[in-house]
This record gives C-alpha cells, structure tokens and sequence, in this order.
C-alpha cells in the first residue's frame, strides 16, 4: 500500500504537475538533433573523396591528402613528378643597388720571337759564282796598296792568314784540286792586293777555276819568277796585259769568283814561269829584298 503525502508534498507535486503543463503547451517541440556523425578513418575519407573525383582529377586529389596525412618528417625525400602533371619553376629574381662591380680586364703580353741565329756556311762556288764579283769602287790604275819596304813585298800589308797551304791535301770542293799548287790567304773580301814585285802583266783574264785572275812575270837574280792571284771580284782588276806594274802596285780586290770555298787569294809562285813552289816558303826568304 503505498505511503500517504504530507501536505507539503501534495502542493509541490501539484505545483510540478502545473508547471510541467504550461510548459508543454508553450514551448514547441525542439526538432530531433542530427545524428552524430562518426569519425571514419582516413583511409575511407580518401577512398570516398577518390570515388566522387573525376578520373583524371584523382591522382592530384590523391596527392593532396597523402601531402596533409603524411607528417613533414616523411617527406624529405626526392619529389615525384606524377603522370599528367608538368611542374613549372619560377626562377627568383634579385636587385641591388648601391653596388659598385669592379671588373678586372684580362691582360696580355706581346713577346717578339726570338731572332734566328745567323748562320755563316761556306758554299761551294763554280766559274758562273756572281757572289763578290763586283768592285765597291773602280780600281785606280797604278795606286800602292802595299808600301812597304824592299823590292819584294807580302801581297798584304801586316799579319796574313794562311787558310789553305800549298801542297797535298783534301780537295775542299768537286772542282778544287787535292795537290794544292798555291796558298790561300783570307784578309776579308774586298781587301786590296798589292804585286809582290815589279813585273810584266802576263795574264788578265777570267777562268773557270781561277775567276778573275792575273798573271806578273818579275825579273829577279837573272830568272823570271811569275806570281797568279786568282778569285778576284770580277772586274776589280785594272791590269792589262803587256803592263808595267810597280812593286806593291794594285792588282786587284779579293773576292769569291771561280772554284772557290769563300773569298780569299789564291797566291802562286812559279820559278822559271810554269813550276809552282811554296809561296809562303819563298816570301819568307825574299820579302823585304833590294834588288
């Protein structure tokens, strides 16, 4: 049997019942809430998303949720360029101002090319050899070259330089003879030669062997002694056969012509006009002389 209200408890349920009632016909009902969705996983999200994508959009839909669900410790790796995507780099520009560029011009040298040596050689000339054969200057007829004492006299006034001896030896070119029947003096090309004694020009003409060259017969102790001077510069000479030349008189210049190695005298002696001796052997024992 259930237990009997106070009165106190009667009038406060009486005042919840009317209350309760008010309330209801007042206030309209308040509409259902939603029901609450719940979470689905991230896999299914991005299944869906690609499902409601079009074809050709979901490889880029694809890449943005891998990008968000991905954390940035898991994407330093190399980038993937996805089929149908063409990435496009834009380059950074940069200006400055207040900057001063100092350009360094490159620098060159010039540096000349070293000379070439000169090189003297001696060459092997025939009776056409044009080197040395013309006089520097027209030889004055009769003018001493060689003024020095005694009536027979060294071709050349001072020291001389033996460059080939008389006698046996090796012929120095295809036309030289290997039985040297003179010697061969080597002042310098162009140097005057003087007669060694007073004489008869014999000779004065041009040869293949000899070039220009002269011939003087001397009267000298009662015999004729006759000396050659061969390789002249052509033309050099003033001499004419049937001459009279003096001791020391100019014969000609030294040169190059004929069958000759370089410009030197070719001296010869010859005892009784025709027998070579030794010239430098015959000078040493008669220059200096008085007849």
């Amino acid at each position: 049997m259930p237990t009997p209200l106070t009165r106190r408890e009667a009038l406060a349920a009486e005042r919840a019942a009317a209350t309760a009632l008010s309330s209801t016909a007042a206030i309209p009902r308040p509409l259902p809430a939603p029901p609450r969705r719940v979470a689905e996983p991230l896999r299914t999200m991005r299944s869906r998303a690609l499902a409601a994508l079009p074809l050709t959009g979901a490889a880029a839909a694809l890449a943005l949720f891998t990008t968000a669900a991905i954390p940035a410790q898991a994407s330093t790796g190399p980038a993937t360029v996805l089929p149908g995507v063409n990435p496009v780099a834009t380059g950074q520009s940069f200006t400055a101002t207040g900057v001063t560029v100092s350009i360094d011009r490159d620098g060159y040298t010039v540096t000349k090319p070293t000379p070439k040596p000169v090189i003297t050689t001696k060459t092997t000339t025939s009776s056409s050899n044009t080197a040395s054969t013309t006089a520097p200057s027209p030889a004055q007829s009769g003018a001493i070259v060689n003024t020095g004492a005694g009536d027979i006299r060294w071709p050349f006034p001072g020291q001389i330089r033996i460059s080939s001896p008389f006698g046996a030896r090796t012929a120095p070119c295809a036309a030289c003879s290997s039985m040297h029947q003179g010697a061969d003096i080597t002042p310098g090309a162009g140097t005057p030669i003087g007669a060694v004694a007073a004489g008869t020009v014999r000779v004065s003409a041009t040869h293949p062997e000899y070039g220009q060259y002269v011939i003087i017969d001397h009267q000298i102790d009662g015999q004729t002694i006759s000396t050659l001077y061969a390789h002249m510069i052509y033309g050099s000479s003033p001499l004419r056969v049937g001459q009279s030349v003096a001791v020391g008189q100019l014969v000609g210049l030294v040169g190059n012509t004929g069958a000759s190695t370089g410009a030197h005298l070719h001296l010869q002696v010859m005892l009784g006009g025709s027998t070579p001796v030794d010239p430098i052997a015959w000078l040493r024992a008669n220059a200096g002389r008085t007849l």
